[in-house]
């Protein structure tokens, strides 16, 4: 009965949700009220262990603390990534794909009113001796071509630095092709080398996991998919 009556006192206090450090505040200080009152005069609690219990608390307390405030940092970097993103319309950027390029009058000529039309670029995990550049047409006409002594990183390239194309003459002019890469180091290993598209960005949707990006002729895409903002 004397449980009941304590369970049943109707005190009205508030015990919250038990999850944040002012309720485990209130809820370690009850209980360790209740543990001093109901000691053992003869056998009363040992020093240590109360420091012990105190320190396990502090700890779990912070955790809490430092859990808040890294969500609500988290929630201030996606707004200001947002806010960033928004300044991208209009520009161009890289993201990972298979690059186009054509042929002008002549290799590595432009044709008249498209901009950067023989340029291609690419994304390469480690210095290689060789870039194996390979030109598809869609129609059956592909062609490869190499790029010597390749650093590192992103880069461009024309069709003008191509070399060895095989099989002679080379591509066809006035045509579009798509282009595939493969990469060797100097030990003949074989290197990490991904293709990167261009695309312009036409507009930015804001969401609860950041930006969207809506580009021309492609699917939406997060801020993290972006290799290279260009101007």
């Amino acid at each position: 009965m004397a449980v009941s009556q304590v369970n049943n006192s109707g005190s009205g206090t508030d015990y919250g949700t038990g999850n944040s450090a002012g309720d485990l505040s209130q809820h370690f200080m009850e209980l360790l009220v209740a543990q001093m009152k109901n000691q053992d005069p003869t056998n009363p609690m040992d020093n240590n262990q109360l420091t012990a219990q105190l320190a396990q608390f502090n700890t779990a307390a912070g955790v809490e603390k430092l859990n808040t405030s890294v969500a609500s940092m988290h929630g201030l970097v996606n707004q200001l990534g947002s806010m960033s993103a928004a300044s991208w319309v209009g520009r161009s950027v890289l993201i990972e794909g298979d690059p186009k390029v054509t042929t002008g009058s002549g290799l590595g000529i432009q044709q008249d009113g498209v901009e950067g039309a023989d340029k291609f670029s690419f994304l390469l995990g480690g210095d290689a001796d060789t870039v194996t550049v390979t030109l598809d047409d869609g129609n059956g006409g592909a062609y490869t071509a190499e790029l010597k002594n390749v650093k590192a990183g992103v880069k461009t390239f024309s069709l003008d630095d191509l070399q060895n194309f095989q099989p002679e003459p080379g591509p066809a002019p006035d045509t579009e092709y798509t282009l595939t890469f493969e990469a060797k180091s100097a030990e003949g290993e074989k290197l990490e080398v991904s293709g990167l598209m261009q695309a312009l960005v036409e507009g930015v949707t804001m969401t609860g996991n950041g930006a969207v990006l809506h580009l021309r002729d492609h699917d939406p895409i997060g801020m993290g998919d972006v290799v290279v903002i260009q101007k």
